[in-house]
């Protein structure tokens, strides 16, 4: 039987599938939002006109996300610098420098506190210049050594390869996407609602009125495969993480073992979900329950399941 229990798992083999399953991805989501703007040319009669105005919204969308990011997500964890004076979060700062000499980084990422009891963690900042590392302070409380090192070094994962960016690249995308969608919807209402009034007499009014609220659908449809794509690639970096914090500890079971803690609250509440900012940064935590469907994480039982099975 070829299944995930039986056959084991190689770190470095599980980051090259992830990296490449994520690059078509990403692919695939430029590819829609190059056909949006294709139909706004089509609508306007020149394409290059449409092609233009993806352009230009790719362009302005881009780069406020980026440099907006960093600063936004701290403002709403109410993250701070963590104290070397104390001594839990001086044993993080001593546990995240290691790694990042273990990982070959040219500069340690920073650490913060994210004031919350709920036990979590995530990595931001566009590159190495400005990556850091929050951890809260519930996990601080709750992991012993290994399996802090083991969280730490996933989201030290995260910023090897650069997922923060490919992150933010994934949200602009969706929110250029979305803008698409909306000027595609008004163009085509706009247009239907002309050729009913020309062709009322026609016979062809009902057929017109269809189209049109099928134009209507364009831009829920949009979001849809938008959040079903950021969804997919998620998944598959945090995949990829897990490896990477196996490959710098060389040893599969402390962050297994700190999976098994986190996962062991199956629903925040509404002050948990406040104290990390918000369900909207659920994507950016090692784990963050919800649904299954529409999760943006693995279930971290399978995630647990491959770290035991892996080398």
């Amino acid at each position: 039987m070829n299944d995930i229990a039986s056959v084991p798992l190689i770190a470095s083999e599980e980051v090259r599938k992830n990296f490449r399953n994520s690059i078509i991805l990403i692919a695939v989501m430029a590819a829609l939002v190059f056909g949006l703007s294709y139909y706004i040319g089509k609508l306007v009669g020149d394409v290059g006109a449409g092609l233009l105005i993806g352009t230009v919204v790719v362009v302005i969308v881009l780069p406020l996300q980026i440099l907006t990011a960093k600063w936004a997500i701290l403002a709403m964890t109410r993250g701070r610098a963590a104290d070397p004076d104390d001594l839990r979060e001086r044993r993080a700062l001593h546990i995240i420098s290691g790694l990042a000499v273990s990982a070959g980084l040219k500069r340690t990422p920073d650490l913060y506190i994210v004031p919350s009891r709920v036990p979590n963690a995530f990595a931001s900042g566009m590159g190495e210049s400005d990556a850091f590392v929050a951890v809260t302070q519930g996990l601080l409380d709750m992991m012993d050594d290994q399996e802090l090192e083991g969280v730490i070094a996933h989201e030290v994962g995260h910023i090897i390869h650069r997922d923060i960016m490919l992150n933010q690249l994934v949200v602009a995308l969706i929110s250029a996407l979305l803008i698409l969608a909306f000027i595609l919807e008004r163009l085509s209402v706009m247009q239907m609602f002309s050729d009913r009034r020309r062709d009322r007499d026609s016979g062809t009014g009902a057929i017109v009125l269809a189209v049109c609220l099928l134009a209507l659908l364009i831009r829920p449809i949009a979001a849809l495969i938008g959040s079903l794509l950021q969804m997919a690639i998620s998944r598959q970096r945090e995949y990829a993480a897990d490896a990477v914090a196996v490959r710098l500890c060389s040893y599969n079971e402390g962050l297994a073992s700190a999976l098994a803690k986190i996962g062991g609250i199956k629903q925040y509440s509404k002050a948990d979900n406040d104290s990390l900012g918000g369900s909207n940064l659920a994507g950016m935590y090692i784990h963050f329950p919800g649904g299954e469907l529409f999760s943006t994480h693995p279930p971290i039982e399978k995630r647990i399941e491959r770290l035991r099975n892996m080398y």
